[in-house]
């Protein structure tokens, strides 16, 4: 049994920055919220690019670092 930042529903699992303005998203409520987006090809190199609704839409839902389109993290 784990226990404090060890456990499975400890925030520091699920919570991310918005790579640009660094907000804080909760990918369990991203869910539901439908406010973070991520670039696939950025994750795949093992950058963790995050994006908030509002920097994503600013963007043209596409990366700033590889030009790639961004994902909902949602669907």
């Amino acid at each position: 049994m784990f226990k404090g930042t060890s456990a499975a529903g400890h925030k520091g699992w699920t919570r991310v920055y918005c790579v640009i303005c660094n907000a804080e998203l909760d990918l369990f409520k991203a869910v539901d919220e439908k406010n973070v987006y991520y670039c696939p090809n950025c994750i795949k190199n093992k950058a963790e690019a995050y994006f908030c609704e509002a920097h994503a839409r600013n963007l043209h839902y596409r990366c700033p670092y590889c030009r790639g389109e961004l994902k909902p993290y949602y669907v």
